[in-house]
């Protein structure tokens, strides 16, 4: 018998996009596995979305199907909102799931990620292979952290066939927090009081984190090669992606040892002093980023507190090369595709 999963369906706002939500939540029902739990977390939402979700599921909801409701005080953006429905997990359950409102679950994905993941020992998190709504273009196989603190999808924006080694189970330096699964007791030990994000991190500062954490923990994260969904991504946080982004690799910087981290200093002040004055001369966007950039210090500062400094060094993680050194110096980079055969891996069995 399959173990037991609780699987957290985060909500936030998606009237705009309510056909996709409620399609997104359909395909929980149908999962090719029985002995998991549905949590559904609302963070708060103001648009009647919430109310049309729990409708949905009264009339729809599969007899014997274990469907709860928690709803927050207020909007606590992915990492606090998927902290709560961990917080509110069956305490039987060995593993734990998280779904984004906008990501069609395959119906056979949950079962293959568990029988993977049973077949392993040392394994805090997992995912698969995630496409783009048109289910050609790959959005993540997986997820990997870069030398000059970025974090991408492996194989992003890739078709099929340019993805090298997608069909093979890899080492990844996270699993993407649009659809993962996690060792619910390996997450307890590492991450802070038991859970698995910081709730300050609000966005963007989250999955990746928890990767590189249980790595620097001795566990291990591993991409599975089942096709594990749709993802029509950014419904819900497209307006605050430039603010959010920033926000977290400055936050990054501040925990994350890299053989660079000496630059890391002059990359920061350049892009302080351009979009500084950028801002008094009454340029919006460079506003933002000033705000993005000392917020995100203090997220950095605030981590470090609780996880100290973590090494890529310990993970799967994308070598720069001395182009990509200078671009990121003059803040000139521009994002990397990345495949498996990018990736270095440290002997790690």
């Amino acid at each position: 018998m399959l173990p037991r999963i609780s699987v957290i369906w985060l909500n936030y706002n998606s009237a705009k996009f309510l056909s996709l939500a409620l399609r997104s939540l359909k395909s929980l029902f149908e999962l090719g596995y029985n002995n998991y739990e549905i949590i559904i977390v609302d963070n708060a939402s103001t648009d009647g979305s919430f109310e049309a979700v729990k409708g949905f599921v009264e009339r729809f909801k599969p007899s014997g199907a274990r469907v709860r409701f928690v709803r927050s005080d207020r909007n606590r953006g992915y990492s606090g909102g998927m902290n709560l429905g961990w917080l509110a997990r069956d305490p039987g359950s060995k593993y734990v799931a998280f779904l984004n409102n906008d990501l069609v679950v395959e119906p056979c994905s949950l079962r293959e990620i568990i029988e993977y993941m049973e077949s392993e020992t040392g394994v805090g998190a997992a995912s698969g292979l995630i496409y783009y709504g048109d289910g050609r273009t790959i959005y993540s196989a997986g997820g990997v952290v870069t030398e000059l603190w970025s974090a991408r999808g492996v194989c992003w924006t890739l078709s099929e066939h340019e993805c090298y080694g997608k069909d093979r189970p890899h080492y990844a330096t996270y699993a993407d927090g649009a659809y993962m699964v996690m060792n619910a007791e390996i997450v307890k030990k590492v991450g802070v009081y038991g859970k698995p994000f910081l709730d300050k991190a609000f966005l963007y500062f989250d999955d990746y984190v928890l990767g590189l954490l249980l790595w620097n923990k001795g566990y291990k994260v591993r991409y599975y090669p089942i096709r594990a969904g749709l993802h029509y991504a950014h419904r819900t946080i497209k307006p605050t992606i430039n603010y959010f982004g920033i926000r977290a690799q400055i936050a990054l910087m501040s925990i994350m040892k890299t053989r660079f981290r000496p630059i890391a200093s002059l990359h920061l002040l350049r892009r302080l002093s351009i979009h500084s004055a950028l801002c008094v001369r009454g340029v919006k966007r460079s506003c933002e980023i000033v705000r993005a950039i000392y917020d995100g210090l203090s997220l950095g500062s605030y981590t470090k507190r609780y996880l100290g400094t973590l090494t890529i060094y310990k993970a799967p993680y994308l070598r720069a090369t001395n182009e990509e050194l200078k671009c990121f110096i003059l803040g000139l980079c521009k994002e990397l595709k990345v495949t498996f055969k990018d990736l270095y891996i440290h002997k790690i069995d």
